[in-house]
């Protein structure tokens, strides 16, 4: 992840890719997006029983908040 200015200076950057348009928030959006419950708990014992599977359902909870549902944010 770059940290940039203003959204100007993203497309200004050499290597910018305009497939990757819907990516740029601000970073109180990409707060959110990390701050989920299951991310607070990545050092737990049991994380991955317990927490991995529902990180997922906590990002796209988040993602559609914010309003981003775009080819960007598909799962593979």
């Amino acid at each position: 992840m770059n940290l940039f200015r203003s959204e100007e200076h993203v497309r200004a950057w050499a290597s910018f890719n305009s497939n990757s348009d819907d990516g740029i928030m601000p970073l109180a959006d990409w707060v959110a997006v990390f701050s989920t419950e299951g991310r607070r708990h990545l050092l737990d014992a049991d994380y991955i029983s317990a927490w991995r599977p529902r990180r997922m359902q906590e990002r796209d909870e988040v993602l559609a908040h914010l309003g981003k549902s775009g080819p960007f944010w598909q799962r593979a």
